[in-house]
C-alpha cells in the first residue's frame, strides 16, 4: 500500500490500536436478522443483560408502562397497542393489515367502530346520519326521535355524532345525545310502505335486541349494520310520506354489497384521527446478512407504523406523543414477503423481531409536569418474534458484525439503538428512510434477485410505475414520515448531520417520487465544527462538497454500497465529503490495519462482510488521495 506523510500530531497507522479498541468498544446498531446458530459474544459494547434490565425498569418507572416489577416478564406487544390508546387494534392488526386500511381507520371492523368512541356515519350522497326531532308522523305516538340523512357537516350537530355501545356476541349498539339507542321498529312511520324504519325510542342499561347491529366491513372499507331480523340500515329516498326530509333510514335491504344506499363511511370523532397512524412497507439492505453470498443469501424487508399517541391513553399522559415501529421480515426473492389480509398468523412471514422507538413529547416553556419528567428524547423497546408472541426482549440477536463473528452476536437495549440513532443517550434521533439509497441497492449486485421480473417491487406499496398515481400515494406517506423525522431532529440535536441528510432528501423530493441515482445530487454539505480530527486538516473557508469528478463519484459509489449501511448514522455520513476527509485516516486504519489491530473483533472494515481485493484496494487507494488532498 501507498505509505503517505502524517503530521506529527497525528496517530499513525500503526499506533492506532489503541484508539481502534476503544472505537470497536462502542456500541453497534440494532439489527434484525434470522439467527441459525447460538449467539456469540461480541467484544462490541453492545450493552448486557444487567444494563437492560435496568433500563427497561427505568422506561417503566418514568412512563408508566406496565410496572418496573412486571415490564420485563409480561410486556407483550399487544400490551403496547393499549397503552397507546388502540385497543380496538390487535397485534395481527398492525403487522399485517393493509397499510392504507390501516391509515384510513377500517382495516377492521374494531378499528373502524372502536367501542366507547363517538362517530358519524356518512351515507352515500354525501350526508350525515342525524336524529331528527319531529320530523315523521308515526303511527303510534308519541315517538318523536326518528333517523334521517340530511347533515352536510358534523362538527356542530350533536344530534349527527353516536356512541359506539358493545352489545355483546361481536354486535353494537348506536346511542344518540338523547342517552336513547337507534333502533329497528316496525309499523311505526305512518303512511309508509316499508315496514321498518330507524328511530331513536329504545332506551336502558343494555341494549334491547332491536336496537343491536352487526357490523360488517366492506371491501370498500364502508360498514354495513345487520340488524336482528338479517336486513341491514339504509337510506331510503322518498320512503316516508311524512317526512319533513326526502332521505329517511329504513331497515330493508338484504345484500349490502350491491345497494350503497345501506354503506356507511365511518368517521371516527377523535384529535388528530386522520393521522393517527403512517404505515409503509419496504426493502431494507441495512437488515441483511451480508456474509451470504448473493445469490442465496435472503432479503430483508421492513414494515414501518407510526402510532400517534391517543388522547387519554396511558402514553399521552406520561409525555410520549408516538411509537415508530419497525417489523423485520426476510424473504428469498421472488416470494412476497408481507402476508395477505385473511390469511392465518401461521402462513404469514411475520416479523423476527419488532423494534419500537417511544418518541417523548417537546416540552413547551410553560409545560413544568414535562420538563420535570426528565425524559429521554426516545425509549427504546425490543419485542421477539410474531410466531413466539412478541413479547418483550432484551436484545435482538444479529449478524451485523458477519465478518467477524461466524454466529450471531447479541445487542443490548439500549446501547445498541443510541448508537445507531445519534450516539447520544438521552438525546437520541431517529434516521430518514433513505428511499434512495434502498434502490441504489438493487444495481450494484448485492440484490440480483430483486431485478428479476417477477420480484416485489423494493417501495411494496408504491409498486414500480413512478409514474402512477399509486407510486405518488405511497411516496407521499414515506415523505410525510420523513419530514417528522426532521421535526424530531431539529427539536432534538439542531447542529447534527443526520438533520442535514433529512432536509438534503426532503430538498431532493420536495416534488418528485422517482428516484434520484446521482449520487452527488444527494451529497450533504456539513461541517463537523470542533472535531478533534479537524486539527490535522488542511483550514478550508468551507465545508468540502462531492463534485461530478471522476474520482468524487467512484468514492461516493464505493461508500454507498460498503459504508452507508453503518456510516450513514453512525459518527459521520458518508454523503458529506467534509465528514470523510476528516475520517479518512482513521478509515485507511479500518480497511487495511496491522497485524495488532486485525485482531481486534470489530475493528476492520467494512464489519459484516470480507470486501472484495479489487474494490478494497480501489477504495484504499481514493481514500488515500483524498487524504492527501486535505492533509
Amino acid at each position: 500500500m501507498k505509505l503517505f506523510k502524517l503530521p506529527s500530531s497525528f496517530l499513525r497507522r500503526g499506533s492506532w490500536s489503541a484508539l481502534g479498541f476503544l472505537l470497536a468498544l462502542q456500541a453497534r446498531p440494532v439489527l434484525a436478522q434470522p439467527v441459525p446458530s447460538t449467539p456469540q459474544a461480541s467484544a462490541l459494547n453492545n450493552g448486557s443483560p444487567e444494563e437492560a434490565s435496568a433500563y427497561y425498569k427505568e422506561l417503566s418507572g418514568k412512563l408508566g408502562f406496565l410496572t418496573p416489577a412486571t415490564v420485563e416478564s409480561q410486556a407483550t406487544f399487544k400490551d403496547l397497542l393499549s397503552y397507546l390508546g388502540y385497543k380496538d387494534l390487535t397485534p395481527a392488526d398492525v403487522e399485517f393489515a393493509a397499510p392504507k386500511a390501516l391509515m384510513q381507520g377500517n382495516a377492521t371492523v374494531a378499528q373502524a367502530l372502536p367501542v366507547g368512541s363517538k362517530v358519524a356515519l356518512k351515507a352515500d350522497t354525501g350526508l350525515f346520519l342525524a336524529r331528527c326531532k319531529d320530523c315523521q308522523t308515526p303511527a303510534f305516538p308519541p315517538l318523536p326521535d326518528t333517523l334521517t340523512v340530511h347533515v352536510t357537516g358534523v362538527g356542530t350537530v350533536p344530534a349527527a355524532i353516536f356512541e359506539v355501545v358493545d352489545a355483546g356476541n361481536g354486535k353494537i349498539a348506536l346511542k344518540v345525545n338523547t342517552g336513547n339507542y337507534v333502533a329497528r321498529c316496525n309499523r311505526c312511520i305512518a303512511q309508509a310502505t316499508i315496514a321498518d324504519f330507524a328511530t331513536a325510542h329504545e332506551s336502558g342499561a343494555t341494549p334491547p335486541f332491536n336496537a343491536q347491529f352487526t357490523p360488517e366491513l366492506l371491501p370498500n372499507g364502508k360498514v354495513a349494520f345487520k340488524a336482528d331480523t338479517g336486513k341491514y340500515l339504509a337510506r331510503c329516498n322518498q320512503c316516508s310520506p311524512t317526512s319533513t326530509v326526502p332521505d329517511t333510514v329504513t331497515i330493508d335491504v338484504a345484500d349490502p354489497k350491491n345497494q350503497p344506499r345501506a354503506q356507511w363511511t365511518v368517521m371516527v370523532q377523535r384529535a388528530g384521527a386522520s393521522e393517527e397512524i403512517l404505515a409503509s412497507r419496504f426493502f431494507a439492505p441495512k437488515i441483511v446478512n451480508f456474509s451470504v453470498a448473493p445469490a442465496t443469501r435472503e432479503i430483508g424487508w421492513r414494515r414501518l407504523v407510526r402510532l400517534n399517541a391517543r388522547p387519554g391513553s396511558a402514553a399521552k399522559t406520561h409525555f410520549v406523543d408516538s411509537a415508530w415501529i419497525l417489523f423485520n421480515h426476510f424473504t428469498s426473492a421472488p416470494h412476497s414477503p408481507f402476508g395477505g389480509t385473511n390469511v392465518p398468523l401461521s402462513q404469514k412471514n411475520g416479523s423476527v423481531n419488532t423494534q419500537v422507538a417511544l418518541i417523548t413529547r417537546a416540552c413547551g416553556a410553560n409545560q413544568t409536569a414535562c420538563q420535570n419528567a426528565e425524559l429521554n428524547s426516545i425509549y427504546w423497546l425490543d419485542f421477539g418474534a410474531t410466531k413466539d408472541g412478541s413479547t418483550l426482549s432484551n436484545r435482538l440477536n444479529a449478524f451485523f458484525d458477519a465478518a467477524s463473528l461466524p454466529g450471531g452476536a447479541p445487542y443490548f437495549v439500549p446501547n445498541g439503538c443510541d448508537t445507531c440513532h445519534g450516539s447520544l443517550r438521552g438525546k437520541a434521533v431517529l434516521n430518514h428512510l433513505d428511499t434512495d439509497h434502498w434502490l441504489d441497492r438493487l444495481t450494484d449486485g448485492d440484490f440480483p434477485a430483486l431485478n428479476k421480473p417477477d420480484a416485489p417491487a423494493p417501495l411494496f406499496d408504491a409498486g414500480k410505475n413512478v409514474t402512477s398515481v399509486k407510486y405518488a400515494t405511497a411516496f407521499g406517506v414515506l415523505r410525510q414520515l420523513n419530514q417528522e423525522v426532521a421535526a424530531m431532529q431539529k427539536h432534538v440535536n439542531p447542529t447534527g448531520f443526520h438533520l442535514a441528510a433529512t432536509q438534503k432528501w426532503l430538498e431532493v423530493h420536495r416534488t418528485a417520487v422517482a428516484p434520484e441515482p446521482d449520487l452527488v445530487k444527494r451529497a450533504v454539505t456539513f461541517f463537523n465544527t470542533g472535531h478533534p480530527l479537524k486539527k490535522d486538516r488542511k483550514p478550508t473557508a468551507a465545508p468540502l462538497n462531492w463534485t461530478s469528478a471522476a474520482g468524487d463519484k467512484e468514492l461516493l459509489g464505493l461508500l454507498n454500497r460498503y459504508c452507508y449501511r453503518c456510516h450513514g448514522a453512525v459518527r459521520y455520513d458518508v454523503f458529506s465529503k467534509d465528514m470523510v476527509a476528516d475520517q479518512s485516516g482513521p478509515i485507511l486504519d479500518r480497511l487495511d490495519p496491522n497485524p495488532t489491530q486485525a485482531k481486534i473483533v470489530g475493528f476492520k472494515m467494512p464489519v459484516d462482510r470480507e470486501m472484495g481485493d479489487t474494490d478494497r484496494k480501489r477504495l484504499i487507494t481514493l481514500i488515500e488521495q483524498l487524504y492527501t488532498q486535505t492533509h
